[in-house]
């Protein structure tokens, strides 16, 4: 495992310590877990991409259920009329 020296702030290492004494884990390896976690998140541009896929596929479901609630009203007309 190679090492890294690593400047951080004093409430920085405050709040990593109280984490740590939490968990049971050294502090050493609470940094390692933290920095793996920020590592596994998309980058932002990769997150706001997925936003807008996220929005598109919403709006086209929203505009199906649109479509399938006009048609059931539609039907329902006809039947209301044919009684």
């Amino acid at each position: 495992m190679a090492t890294a020296l690593i400047p951080i702030g004093s409430r920085l290492k405050r709040r990593l310590a109280r984490r740590a004494k939490k968990t049971g884990k050294f502090l050493s390896q609470e940094v390692r877990n933290t920095v793996d976690m920020h590592l596994e998140v998309p980058p932002e541009a990769e997150l706001r991409a997925l936003a807008r896929e996220a929005t598109a596929s919403a709006d086209r479901s929203i505009a199906r259920l649109d479509a399938a609630i006009a048609y059931i009203d539609r039907e329902l007309k006809k039947i209301r009329k044919s009684r």
